[in-house]
């Protein structure tokens, strides 16, 4: 079975504070699934393999082990699984693609053994902070330490995305580290009478408490964000969750076709054309 393992964006990102007790840190953002994606091939087999393409680390110790194992254990599974997963979502990139790995494991066993979603969503909070998104995917927001989900209605309209990421690896628990101001001043963003999200309204919204710091102590990820703020036609560019990922939005298609081939010529970096994502179902 082909399944699809999308990214995520964040629109809005701010640091509320910090648990005094287990040290990890309340979040309040509005979170974007797009469509870059790693694909996984899942089906059942003699034993339990786990399998990443290009080979990594990974292949001893990954989200996706750990989403498997709690599910069978939760569950008394005895079935094997052969899981192979074809990384295009960088690691290390702040798109979230670890998660969205274990949380679309979880979403094709909770189908395959009829599981209630309240279930799949304990072990999902188990795995990592931002697998709970992934279980509902489009647009919601996210707060506390990630575990709760707050899916939304309104859809983002004639926006685009190109996703640059620099070979630039940034562990979110140093991104956190980094944090020394745990409180916020801001206010999330007031959606309640709109129903769709222009890139005017983005403008207004888009913020990332991560990207100022990330940029004094990674200054070739400050640099290349400057240099792209001089070169493209994008109408904003931000950094996505806590690094390394750069993300520029576009009202149109053609202006960002035409960016993502200079960006394309520069072979610096990594650069994606992605737009916003909603399921179906």
């Amino acid at each position: 079975m082909k399944l699809y393992s999308r990214a995520k964006i964040n629109l809005f990102l701010d640091i509320v504070g910090q648990d005094p007790l287990d040290g990890y840190h309340y979040i309040d953002s509005l979170f974007q699934e797009i469509t870059l994606c790693d694909v996984i091939d899942m089906n059942k087999a003699s034993e339990d393999i786990v399998e990443f393409e290009p080979d990594s680390e990974l292949n001893k110790n990954s989200t996706v082990h750990k989403a498997l194992k709690l599910f069978k254990e939760r569950f008394g599974i005895k079935t094997c699984y052969s899981i192979k997963v074809k990384k295009n979502i960088p690691i290390g990139s702040g798109l979230g693609g670890g998660s969205s790995n274990a949380a679309t494991v979880l979403r094709f066993l909770a189908k395959e053994y009829r599981v209630p979603f309240d279930d799949l969503l304990e072990i999902a909070k188990n795995i990592g902070s931002d697998v709970p998104f992934f279980l509902y995917g489009g647009l919601c927001r996210v707060s506390g330490k990630g575990e709760l989900v707050r899916k939304l209605s309104h859809k983002l309209k004639n926006v685009y995305f190109l996703i640059i990421c620099p070979d630039i690896f940034i562990s979110t628990k140093e991104a956190y580290s980094l944090i020394k101001d745990k409180n916020s001043v801001l206010t999330f963003p007031d959606l309640e009478n709109i129903s769709l999200i222009t890139i005017d309204f983005l403008k207004k919204i888009v913020y990332n408490k991560f990207q100022k710091i990330i940029f004094n102590n990674f200054s070739s990820l400050g640099i290349l964000y400057e240099n792209l703020k001089k070169h493209l036609k994008a109408e904003i560019i931000f950094m996505s969750g806590s690094g390394s990922s750069l993300v520029a939005v576009y009202d149109n298609r053609l202006k960002r076709m035409k960016d993502f081939l200079y960006l394309k010529r520069q072979k610096c970096f990594k650069v994606f054309m992605a737009k916003p994502f909603y399921s179906v179902s």
